[in-house]
């Protein structure tokens, strides 16, 4: 075996300039797929810990038939024993209960609908970034009574100030119709425009009282450690909870807009990058053919003097391994590099695409992952395609014979 190793050595450097073009075509296609690969990855994961993270969780409890019949009565009471199963839990780091609602605002001659999210502002500061995201006044705080905050577009439209009170009007979980006074302590800018329209932040127990749902909630956020998690801590969850008539749902099954989005933008991407290495493969199946092509002569010669066709193919096989394994290594480490070099120094976005991520609530920025499989994916795929790409010149030499190589010109 390393005679052959050898053999395929020497003879990739017979013609440097072309083995040099080779490798770096395949050096390009590596380290370009690598960075976009690891652009694209580290979109998705910052996307889902920014919207997932705020809103649905990486993994979601809620009452079975919540997810198509959002109302007050499918929510479920908050027990002692659900909390101190989130708590034991090491791989939970954050939870979030919440109490939803649809209601009606008004202010004087003002009043607009609203949708009521109702949180436990100690849990709710270590599970989302929603108090960061004030612009005026202040967030809710576990003492808080009889106070919210609003999107800041529902507060323009209702022509309100800080201090000001204002008149809730919703529909109890018996079907009665209540009203409220309460006092608006801030505002708050999400980036949704549906949101800032319509959003109302109150103190969970508030929300619970005001629509005699004692101790209910609609959902209870989870944020995990890790999203390798999900599916495991998903299941462990399901099999305790199955018995109180609730569920446990990913991310993707709570926010299946955003999961399809993610999952097209994937598909068009591979797609390209395939585009990319297999025209990288036309150029290895261009060099390899070259090569084989300038020796059938000498091809020839061998085969006359008793060296087997099957060794010459293997040679021919090892040659192309060779090639591409130096250029997958190189591009490799080139694109680990720059996706690394991107991880600690964010690409800023300005102009035009600032402004779109801004007005979804991120921050404007590219970010990058060192996730293994993009290197895996990527070197093996091009690996695959090189081989693919060299077949034909393999069969070539494995089917040559010995007159036909030598007379070869």
């Amino acid at each position: 075996m390393n005679f052959f190793l050898k053999f395929a050595w020497r003879n990739i450097w017979r013609n440097k300039r072309r083995t040099l073009i080779t490798i770096f075509a395949v050096v390009f296609a590596t380290s370009l797929t690598v960075i976009m690969r690891g652009i694209q990855l580290g979109s998705y994961a910052y996307f889902i810990r920014t919207i997932a993270g705020d809103y649905s969780g990486y993994i979601q409890i809620q009452r079975a038939g919540y997810k198509d019949d959002a109302s007050l009565r499918k929510t479920f009471y908050f027990t002692e024993d659900i909390k101190k199963l989130l708590d034991s839990d090491p791989d939970i780091i954050a939870y979030a209960p919440r109490l939803f609602a649809n209601v009606l605002v008004s202010s004087g001659e003002n009043s607009y609908g609203g949708f009521v999210y109702g949180v436990e502002p100690s849990l709710e500061k270590k599970y989302s970034n929603f108090h960061n995201k004030i612009v005026k006044g202040s967030f809710l705080n576990s003492n808080s009574s009889g106070e919210i905050v609003l999107g800041y577009k529902l507060f323009q439209n209702l022509k309100l100030n800080i201090g000001d009170e204002l008149i809730i009007l919703g529909q109890g979980i018996d079907g009665g119709l209540y009203d409220g006074r309460f006092k608006v302590i801030g505002v708050v800018k999400l980036g949704y425009t549906e949101l800032d329209n319509t959003i109302i932040f109150m103190n969970l127990k508030d929300l619970q009282d005001f629509l005699y749902a004692e101790n209910r909630v609609s959902v209870i956020s989870v944020l995990l450690s890790d999203f390798g998690k999900i599916e495991k801590v998903r299941k462990k969850f399901s099999d305790i909870l199955s018995q109180k008539n609730l569920v446990v749902l990913g991310w993707g099954e709570v926010m299946v807009e955003l999961k399809q989005t993610i999952d097209f933008d994937n598909v068009s991407g591979i797609l390209f990058l395939a585009f990319l290495i297999i025209l990288v493969a036309f150029g290895i199946l261009n060099t390899v053919s070259m090569s084989v092509f300038e020796r059938f002569n000498e091809f020839g010669i061998l085969l006359a003097i008793g060296f087997k066709n099957k060794k010459l193919a293997l040679i021919v096989f090892f040659e192309i391994i060779i090639i591409t394994i130096i250029g997958i290594i190189i591009g490799c480490i080139i694109g680990g590099a720059v996706n690394y070099y991107i991880i600690k120094n964010p690409i800023v976005l300005t102009g035009e695409y600032a402004s779109i991520y801004e007005d979804f609530g991120f921050e404007p920025k590219l970010v990058s992952s060192l996730n293994p499989r993009i290197f895996l994916n990527t070197g093996l795929s091009i690996l695959f395609v090189s081989l693919v790409s060299g077949l034909v010149s393999i069969y070539r030499v494995y089917k040559l014979e010995p007159l036909k190589g030598i007379r070869f010109t």
